[in-house]
């Protein structure tokens, strides 16, 4: 008898387990989602730069999300532009109910167009600001996802090839 319900109480919770309901979203509309957080406008020691234009990667393999991003740099008057990169580990937030950068940091750039006479120290601003934290970011909204489960906070998420995947 005993065996019985053993084997009851874990079949019951194997049930559980297949029965959780998953939702994948794609970097796509992830990216679409980021779009409402995108211009932001940081200053450094007199050098403005504006990050726009933001691209969610997906890296299902390294298990990471980073933002590409497009870095207009300002400096007495003249400009560059880059191309950035934004990571940091995303959270889920109870608070707000979203799935969130909490501690985003540019980790790099790379000039695409360079439209100073001299660059150096503006450059050499920027640089400086590599692994430093900005405001957070937030990747998704989980109230506005368009799904009917049973709540709007997922037990957990993963990464897959198809995009993030939210488990409930």
């Amino acid at each position: 008898m005993k065996n019985h319900i053993v084997l009851g109480v874990l079949l019951g919770l194997l049930s559980l387990n297949v029965a959780a309901e998953q939702y994948t979203i794609s970097a796509q509309e992830l990216t679409s989602n980021l779009q409402q957080g995108f211009p932001f406008a940081r200053s450094y020691e007199g050098v403005e730069a504006e990050f726009s234009q933001p691209k969610l990667v997906i890296k299902n393999l390294d298990n990471e999300i980073e933002i590409e991003v497009k870095i207009t740099v300002t400096y007495r008057g003249q400009n560059f532009v880059a191309e950035g990169l934004i990571v940091d580990t995303p959270t889920i937030q109870t608070v707000d109910n979203t799935l969130r950068f909490e501690r985003p940091k540019l980790e790099e750039f790379f000039i695409n167009q360079d439209n100073m006479t001299d660059s150096s120290e503006a450059v050499k601003v920027l640089t400086q600001t590599i692994g430093q934290t900005i405001p957070p970011i937030i990747l998704l909204e989980f109230d506005k996802v368009d799904i009917s489960l049973i709540s709007n906070e997922p037990a957990k998420f993963s990464l897959s090839p198809q995009g993030l995947v939210l488990e409930y």
